[in-house]
């Protein structure tokens, strides 16, 4: 086994086998029918390829391991750290059993009572949830394509021919996309009954990081909070309550599960909205019950007991992620720059001709001289000065007035860059898209906008944190801007009016809801006051709008696929040492045929001049060629000429392009991990939580006392997975085996350039292995495909040193092989 960090060097790994004599060799076994991830590729394992050198170089392994979702006993002195295996202070290792659904405490313990822990009710309950079809008795709620025609939530929905034509001419288009969502989502299986159940919680809770957050393992209920509606029963009439669940799912499901939760108000599932909507047409996801007014004098509608609580749970579900106090601190903290990090802005008529324009409040940066080395190597009098911009800091103070006395709004760029709770939440959802996702946030004060009609070159979720805005939504203005891959100029009011004629979508957001918008839509929003039907709730402010909008599918379409993919296909094609026709000669003098004023009629005369129309008659009766004029027959017979040359021109390119084509196919494996390097390099780090975090080698570096030292080392024995599937990817350049991850990136774009591993050919089988071995599955490193159990056991220290691989020891670590 061989490998190496790109420019940088390794260094050694450190001693581990200070502390061993002290580690209880009682062995402990594991169970044998555990799911094998070596025969199941769904969830991890090998492909058909690693499986065919496989049987060049070993025998068949063993059958790999997968540890069960079984929740964790908490208290006392054990310090669990995985669903399947504890540590206690003494570093014996703690194991549960499979069958029994029980931990079992250490063989010495002195509590003869409590020497095993019985969580069997919590799986049961769990089990039920999928059993019992009644469970959720939450009712569906009405799909926005029937909008209430309240203040608060209006929707005009406008049927053009020309929008109908394109949909029309979409219709193919529209049934490949929803085929390519369903195999997308073939991998992800949970019950409609799960979902929603689960949908009911909110962001962060499904993240793992609500302060409230119940312990999972105690029964005890008395702590939960009184307000929570929690309708949802098993068959034994038991409360069965989702955050008591939530723990126990995987990162893909989580994810999914997240973006359920963030669409749950519209009633739409998360298929029904890939299928209808994802890059179509604008989905609202908003609580009826609040918008809903049948009086005509617009006054707030009395609301039961029941939909108070409902609407509270509404308005406060996206808590947690910014307010003003929060942005206030992150500026004074971080001390964000103009340009950079926020901008001040509005949207006014500042030249008094009853157009408004956006104007920009912030302070252009100042550019600074820096001296750089001469190029030539001579003395420091020789060296270069070079301009270099400095951004201006923001004073919060200044940022504040604009905001109060000036009705500017303040858009923060990057937010989750010093925000752990937006990081985390869009960290899961690149999961979910698999493309990358950012965010900005917009402050806007009452009665104020920000910036002017446009569209924008993403995807977006817009989540209504504070206030109240009104949205005013256009569909594309034509075929070419739809799913544009850039983002548009600022339009006026009177060009939105004259192309679209009217919205789409004409909508106020309140706190809780959310707004989908594909790439393309034109949209303007404008910060209101708490519409009357609206009832007053307390704690929810209404003196400016705070949004947060998550942001995906950026360059990330078939167009930037195809243009990475067809330049490495005519280079190959070109340099190919099979066919020489790519490298032929041009044909001679084609420049005299070929081009815009080489252009020629079509064969069937419709606009040629007279003569030319007899002459052309003539020949194709055969009729005596005395009888048609002499100049129109050699005119005739030389645009004839012209014409079989400029066939022959064109079906010589046709076979070209077509090689060029036929190469691309063969290519498009090595595109697609092209593009794959490119979203690693783009993408966040991952934000792991907390049952992730625990398994991986940050857990050790910040909580080493609570961990035996055999922990820290990859044994024989050891069970590994990737610590979240999708940060790392191998891929095969200059006969080396390459691995690039994410787990060290920036929250900045492209901050952090990637740092990839190095690794001999031969070790390409074990790390395909690694790294398509997912959660739940795991695999024993002993399992792994490689001639020598040294190299194994090397790869899996290197991948975990590295920190992107989760290990766990569920017996005592197998010393009959010791490395490093």
């Amino acid at each position: 086994m061989g490998k190496k960090r790109r420019n940088i060097q390794k260094s050694n790994q450190d001693e581990l086998f200070n502390n061993l004599d002290k580690f209880d060799d009682r062995t402990f076994s594991i169970k044998n029918d555990l799911p094998s991830t070596s025969n199941n590729n769904g969830g991890g394992g090998m492909s058909r390829a690693a499986k065919k050198r496989a049987k060049k170089r070993a025998k068949t392994s063993s059958a790999t391991s997968a540890a069960p979702a079984v929740a964790a006993a908490g208290g006392g002195e054990l310090d669990v750290r995985n669903n399947d295996v504890a540590h206690n202070n003494n570093g014996d290792v703690v194991k549960k059993s499979v069958d029994g659904n029980k931990m079992q405490l250490p063989l010495d313990s002195d509590d003869d009572d409590d020497d095993v822990v019985d969580i069997q009710p919590k799986l049961q309950q769990k089990e039920e949830v999928k059993a019992d079809n009644k469970l959720v008795k939450k009712k569906k709620k009405k799909k926005k394509e029937k909008l209430s025609k309240s203040e608060s939530h209006t929707t005009f929905i406008r049927h053009d021919e020309n929008m109908e034509d394109m949909e029309e001419e979409d219709d193919d288009n529209d049934d490949n996309l929803n085929s390519m969502n369903d195999n997308n989502d073939s991998h992800i299986e949970i019950e409609p009954e799960v979902e929603e159940l689960l949908s009911t919680l909110t962001p962060l809770q499904i993240l793992l990081l609500d302060s409230k957050q119940p312990n999972k393992e105690s029964d005890n209920d008395e702590n939960d909070d009184e307000e929570a509606v929690m309708p949802d029963t098993n068959a034994n009439g038991t409360a069965i309550d989702p955050k008591h669940i939530v723990g126990d799912i995987t990162t893909e499901l989580r994810a999914r599960i997240l973006l359920s939760s963030l669409l749950s108000p519209s009633g739409v599932t998360v298929n029904e909205f890939y299928q209808q909507y994802w890059g179509k047409r604008p989905l609202l996801a908003a609580l009826d019950d609040i918008h809903e007014n049948d009086d005509d004098d617009e006054q707030p509608k009395k609301m039961s007991a029941e939909a108070q609580v409902e609407a509270a749970n509404h308005t406060t579900r996206l808590d947690g992620f910014l307010n003003r106090t929060i942005i206030d601190e992150m500026i004074r903290k971080n001390k964000l720059r103009y340009g950079l990090d926020l901008n001040v802005t509005r949207y006014t008529d500042s030249m008094g001709n009853g157009l408004r324009h956006r104007i920009t409040l912030d302070p252009p940066p100042k550019k600074k001289k820096r001296r750089s080395k001469n190029s030539s190597g001579g003395s420091s009098n020789d060296d270069e000065e070079e301009d270099e911009l400095e951004y201006i800091v923001a004073n919060p103070n200044d940022v504040w007035a604009n905001v109060d006395t000036s009705q500017c709004t303040v858009r923060l760029l990057r937010p989750h860059e010093h925000n752990d709770n937006i990081h985390t939440m869009l960290s899961i959802l690149e999961s979910e898209f698999g493309c990358m996702v950012g965010s900005n946030a917009y402050l806007t004060p009452l009665h104020s906008q920000g910036f002017a009609p446009h569209y924008d070159d993403v995807d977006v979720f817009i989540l209504q944190l504070e206030g109240y805005k009104r949205w005013r939504v256009y569909a594309p203005f034509n075929k070419r801007e739809t799913l544009p891959r850039e983002s548009s100029r600022d339009y006026t009011e009177n060009e939105v009016e004259e192309n679209m004629g009217g919205e789409e979508m004409d909508v106020v957001l309140g706190p809780g809801d959310v707004l989908y918008l594909p790439r393309g839509w034109i949209h303007q929003a404008e910060t209101v006051a708490r519409p009357a039907s609206v009832p007053k709730m307390d704690g929810v402010k209404d003196d400016h709008s705070l949004h947060l909008t998550v942001s995906a599918m950026q360059n990330w379409c078939w167009a930037d696929f195809l243009e990475m993919l067809m330049p490495e296909a005519l280079e190959s094609a070109a340099t190919s040492d099979k066919s020489t026709s790519l490298r032929e000669g041009l044909p001679r003098n084609f420049l005299n045929y070929m081009g815009t004023m080489h252009q020629l009629d079509d064969d069937d005369g419709g606009s040629l001049p007279e003569g030319l129309k007899q002459a052309s008659a003539a020949l194709k009766s055969g009729e005596d060629g005395d009888q048609v004029d002499e100049d129109a027959l050699v005119e005739l017979k030389a645009q004839q000429r012209i014409r079989a040359q400029q066939q022959h021109f064109k079906d010589e390119a046709k076979k070209r392009i077509m090689r060029v084509c036929k190469q691309a196919m063969s290519m498009l494996d090595d595109a697609c991990d092209q593009i794959g390097k490119r979203f690693l390099s783009d993408r966040l780090p991952p934000a792991l939580l907390e049952p992730e975090r625990e398994l991986t080698k940050e857990a050790f570096a910040n909580n080493a006392a609570n961990y035996h030292d055999a922990a820290k080392k990859i044994w024989p024995n050891t069970l590994c997975r990737l610590a979240r599937p999708g940060i790392a990817r191998l891929v095969i350049e200059e006969s080396q085996a390459v691995l690039y991850h994410c787990n060290d990136n920036s929250r900045v774009y492209h901050g952090t350039p990637l740092s990839p591993m190095e690794f001999e050919i031969d070790d390409a089988p074990a790390i395909e292995q690694l790294l398509t071995t997912v959660e739940p599955h795991w695999i024993m490193v002993k399992d792994l495909i490689h001639g020598d159990i040294e190299d194994k056991m090397e790869i899996a220290q290197a991948l975990y040193d590295e920190g992107i691989l989760a290990t766990v020891l569920t017996e005592s670590p197998d010393r009959s092989v010791q490395t490093g």
